[in-house]
């Protein structure tokens, strides 16, 4: 069995998983919402993967996920802002 390796997109999708179950329980978000919240979690698995097979060393992973973050949430906040 293989070593459960936490990375930063691990984090920020239980993170994210954490809080859409809790819009659901309060019934807080619409539907549209919860769609995009399962989106960005999709998205965020996929980008773990992609990150795992192409940089094997964790430390890498780590920097290189932890970078990605900070930039997806610089577009998100510039977006917003726009």
């Amino acid at each position: 069995m293989k070593r459960l390796r936490v990375t930063p997109l691990n984090i920020a999708s239980a993170l994210v998983l954490a809080g859409l179950l809790w819009q659901i329980v309060d019934n807080a978000a619409g539907m549209g919402t919860i769609g995009w919240f399962f989106l960005l979690l999709l998205v965020m698995v996929i980008a773990d993967q992609f990150f795992r097979l192409m940089l094997r060393n964790l430390k890498r992973v780590w920097i290189a996920e932890g970078i990605f973050l900070v930039f997806v949430a610089l577009v998100v906040w510039l977006l917003r802002l726009w």
